[in-house]
């Protein structure tokens, strides 16, 4: 009688391990039914809501050329669009490099966007993947590889986005 209860007991234990990988199955296909949904919510958007933008850079020294290529190719993407509103933020952008290194001697690269442009999402790899060489399809591998070198030449600092209004003072000294 007691190997007839442990016969048992193992067969429950089995049922219930074959459960859970069946649920555990079902919970992954159904989860990633719906990751196409949540990547595309995920997409990067740099907004700016003040009057002039910022976006300060922390770039690995050895990786300078890289960065500029990739900001080369945004800003010309941006320029060339057939979209008025990319073409205006085109036209407000300028790219400074400090001339002191950062902490860590890394290059502090400011992207400066004046005048900003409301609702203009100014997200690289959006812009890159929306617009390089005249968009899809034919841009997929080289929008790629320059986001790969923009990604890589980022340090652990990465982007720091900041909103400017100008402030009608006077003052007085």
């Amino acid at each position: 009688m007691w190997t007839m209860v442990n016969k048992g007991s193992r067969r429950s234990h089995v049922w219930i391990g074959v459960a859970l990988v069946a649920a555990v199955a079902f919970g992954v296909l159904l989860g990633s039914s719906f990751a196409p949904a949540s990547e595309a919510a995920a997409q990067p958007t740099v907004n700016f809501s003040g009057a002039i933008g910022i976006v300060l850079n922390v770039v690995d020294p050895t990786k300078m050329a890289d960065f500029e290529e990739a900001m080369k190719a945004f800003g010309e993407s941006l320029v060339g669009s057939s979209d008025p509103q990319r073409q205006r933020m085109g036209e407000g952008l300028k790219l400074y490099r400090a001339a002191e290194t950062g902490p860590n001697n890394f290059a502090l690269y400011y992207l400066f966007a004046d005048p900003a442009v409301p609702g203009g999402n100014y997200a690289v790899a959006q812009v890159l993947a929306d617009e390089y060489m005249g968009g899809p399809p034919g841009n997929g591998d080289e929008v790629r590889a320059i986001y790969e070198k923009y990604s890589a030449a980022l340090t652990g600092g990465g982007q720091q986005t900041i909103n400017m209004d100008l402030m009608d003072l006077m003052l007085e000294f």
